[in-house]
């Protein structure tokens, strides 16, 4: 008889993941440090200059942009790079919804990449491909964490002299050549939502060295406003802007975050690496493949099951049961191309009208064939930089336990 969970065995994982409260001390302090402060608005209190001028140390760049979340973000940043209404930019196939959202948020086209095997992230071959003459930007989404060929994307990107955005939502920390992800190229986004390496519960920020892209970020996410340099009643608004302002509340806990964020890509690094040389040559089981020199900010690392009997779902539903956060979806949507948002050009929430910029656009949902692969495919393994060694270890257990069922490995 079969000792798996799902027919009745013991469960692998005997108590439930460790997951103290992530907020501590140091968020407290810098708290009450913002509500003592001249105001609560960036305007007036310190703590959201505080944050920019640290993390622009901490990423090495010239400058950081707090915003609200890391959707508009990357919408900042493709207002600040000069996209427009009818352009067309280039992501990828699976991603967080926020990153083609946020395309369509300035009315240009987002344009779908195929993912590659190894990193879950854009295809650089795929990418290049799909350059047109309407092409105003590439998104290089760092998916899971991992870091692809940023050689490849730069290369492209200075070939073609189309911007490269850096979507670093799910990879803060992560290096390129000793380089941090989000200063490579003209800007990068960060999200800091509660599944985040760094988090104030929803937030985001930019990062560039070029200054006229920093300008525009901070005029577009505060209505362009130019803050003291005119009299009130004259102020001179130089295009439609939104308002994307953080507040000091999120600058002091962003602030915290950062300072414990070495720490905490240390304990995912460690986590990671036991995944990768412990379940390394379990039968159909395809683990990231790493450039040498790529530094992973690790978040659930994305595994691939290649077999056909069992399937997918019935190798998640035996993990699952032994008590394994394991589940069997990359992002959110089972990717973008599939979404009536994108198929269908469902823009509005009340009417079936296309608006103009997608009118002459047409989305084939299945021309992304290794992304829908992925998708078949993917085993997402917990990452925490809270987990205990019990989680770990009862973890991979778990893991040798199902597999050993169903290939006698």
């Amino acid at each position: 008889m079969s000792d798996l969970a799902i027919h009745g065995g013991p469960k692998s994982k005997t108590t439930p993941y460790s997951r103290p409260n992530r907020y501590g001390e140091l968020e407290k302090r810098y708290v009450l440090e913002a509500l003592d402060d001249a105001g609560l608005m960036m305007t007036n209190g310190s703590m959201v200059r505080r944050f920019e001028e640290a993390a622009a140390a901490a990423f090495d760049c010239r400058h950081v942009i707090l915003t609200t979340s890391g959707t508009t973000a990357l919408q900042t940043a493709l207002v600040a790079l000069g996209v427009c209404e009818g352009d067309e930019v280039i992501t990828t196939a699976i991603a967080d919804a926020g990153t083609f959202m946020s395309i369509l948020a300035v009315h240009a086209v987002p344009v779908f990449a195929d993912l590659h095997r190894d990193t879950v992230g854009p295809d650089p071959g795929s990418v290049e491909k799909l350059i047109t003459p309407k092409t105003r930007a590439i998104i290089n989404v760092h998916m899971a964490g991992i870091v692809g060929d940023m050689d490849r994307f730069l290369e492209i990107s200075e070939r073609h002299r189309i911007p490269l955005l850096e979507d670093c939502s799910q990879c803060h920390g992560g290096k390129w050549r000793g380089r941090c992800v989000g200063t490579m190229g003209r800007a990068g986004a960060f999200s800091m939502n509660e599944s985040k390496h760094m988090s104030t519960g929803d937030g985001g920020f930019i990062t560039t060295s070029d200054d006229a892209v920093a300008r525009l970020a901070r005029l577009y996410i505060d209505k362009t406003y130019s803050r003291g340099e005119t009299r009130r009643g004259d102020e001179v608004l130089l295009f439609a802007a939104i308002n994307a302002r953080p507040n000091c509340l999120t600058g002091a806990v962003a602030l915290a975050q950062l300072e414990r964020l070495q720490e905490n890509l240390a304990a995912r690094d460690r986590i990671a690496q036991r995944y990768l040389a412990e379940l390394a040559g379990l039968q159909h089981l395809r683990l990231p493949q790493i450039h040498p020199d790529a530094g992973c900010a690790w978040w659930p690392l994305p595994v691939l099951y290649s077999g056909n009997e069992p399937r997918r779902d019935e190798i998640a539903a035996a993990l699952h049961a032994e008590g394994l956060e394991a589940n069997s979806a990359l992002s959110p949507t089972p990717g973008n191309l599939h979404q009536a948002v994108v198929k269908d050009r469902k823009y509005f929430a009340e009417r079936d009208a296309i608006p103009h910029f997608l009118k002459d656009v047409e989305y084939d949902e299945w021309s992304c064939p290794v992304a829908d692969e992925i998708a078949r495919q993917v085993i997402r393994l917990p990452v925490d930089f809270r987990f205990t060694d019990q989680d770990i270890d009862e973890t991979i257990a778990g893991i040798h336990k199902v597999w050993r069922h169903y290939f006698g490995e």
